[in-house]
């Protein structure tokens, strides 16, 4: 969210919640996964992210303009942090995750597994994330769960979407 102009704010508030982001460090190195930047009051919410040391920061809030931004709940295997003067309030993150927490992680399924107690029932509750990536209710045990899926032994997961065809990127 912003780094287009920086004059006065590239964006203002905006919500980043419930993707599931993946970066296979054999297919290519990267940036930042989600950075809000010049961007006042943007929340990144319920996000899973695994970038297998790509890069070190999964989330980035940055330059002085960026205030009143809130990250939380979000499952990473990378740092969330601020840089050039950004600030947020940060709180209920997870950002040692490891692709045994995950079904699929190869191959993008990053739906939680019963063993992933340390992001199941870990996360806090927001008004602005009622469901997880697959529509279920948030939360289903005593807490939200961290990352995009809210894990449930009774409902059957969605795979993940295949890549984009047909892209086209305009300037």
């Amino acid at each position: 969210m912003g780094l287009i102009e920086r004059s006065p704010n590239d964006n203002t508030g905006g919500i980043v919640r419930n993707n599931f982001i993946y970066r296979d460090a054999s297919v290519q190195m990267g940036d930042v996964a989600i950075g809000i930047f010049d961007s006042p009051n943007t929340k990144v919410l319920n996000n899973t992210i695994v970038l297998n040391g790509t890069y070190k920061n999964a989330v980035e809030y940055r330059f002085a303009d960026t205030t009143g931004a809130l990250i939380a709940n979000n499952l990473t295997d990378s740092l969330i942090a601020s840089r050039d003067g950004g600030s947020a309030q940060v709180t209920s993150n997870y950002t040692q995750a490891t692709s045994s927490l995950f079904v699929n992680a190869g191959a993008g399924d990053l739906h939680l597994k019963s063993t992933a107690t340390s992001a199941i029932d870990k996360g806090t509750v927001s008004a602005d994330v009622p469901k997880d990536w697959d529509g279920q209710a948030r939360p289903l045990g005593s807490a939200p769960d961290l990352g995009a899926d809210e894990f449930s032994t009774t409902t059957t997961t969605t795979p993940p979407p295949g890549a984009p065809t047909n892209l086209r990127v305009i300037r």
